[in-house]
């Protein structure tokens, strides 16, 4: 279990119940082990579960070799009765997002691959990474990042002439 720590450190809050290969593809089951969760809409805690799921996350590559993770994961009620929110799936902090196909290392991971290259190539670049994605997502993940700070100019210079279609917008040069 030492290695497990070592290569899939953000995997501590779960139980890693299987690790296997399938191919070119490392999966990994693994299963919750919190007895509550959070309500995501008004925080309450809630221990009745209402149903069990399955879902992929893709992760970050290890060794060459593409990372499918298969959560077991469960929905629960929510127990608030002024809350709109009557079930909910639960999150693990740090390693799932609401409706996010990927674990939470590989968007930043591909943000960067999307800003350094682009769209195919970066898309061809993740394809030698081991965790192959579009050029469209990468474009999307591009475009969604915000933009960055730009300070205020503390000075700012304004041209005395300039030149436009052959006109002068300038005294003419002294002659002495």
């Amino acid at each position: 279990m030492e290695l497990l720590a070592v290569v899939f450190p953000h995997l501590a809050a779960v139980r890693v119940e299987r690790v296997h290969r399938v191919g070119a593809t490392v999966r990994v089951k693994a299963a919750t082990t919190e007895p509550t969760s959070e309500c995501p809409a008004c925080g309450c805690e809630s221990a009745r579960v209402r149903s069990r799921y399955e879902r992929c996350l893709s992760d970050l590559p290890v060794a060459g070799q593409e990372v499918l993770l298969q959560m077991r994961v469960r929905r629960f009620f929510c127990d608030n009765t002024a809350c709109a929110k009557r079930t909910f799936a639960e999150q693990i902090p740090g390693l799932t997002s609401r409706h996010g196909p990927c674990a939470a290392g590989l968007p930043s991971m591909l943000r960067t691959v999307a800003l350094a290259l682009g769209g195919r190539p970066g898309g061809r670049h993740t394809a030698r990474l081991a965790c192959a994605v579009g050029r469209s997502t990468l474009l999307r993940l591009s475009r969604s990042m915000p933009d960055p700070q730009v300070a205020t100019p503390r000075v700012l210079g304004v041209d005395e002439f300039a030149w436009r279609k052959g006109h002068t917008y300038a005294p003419p040069p002294a002659t002495g």
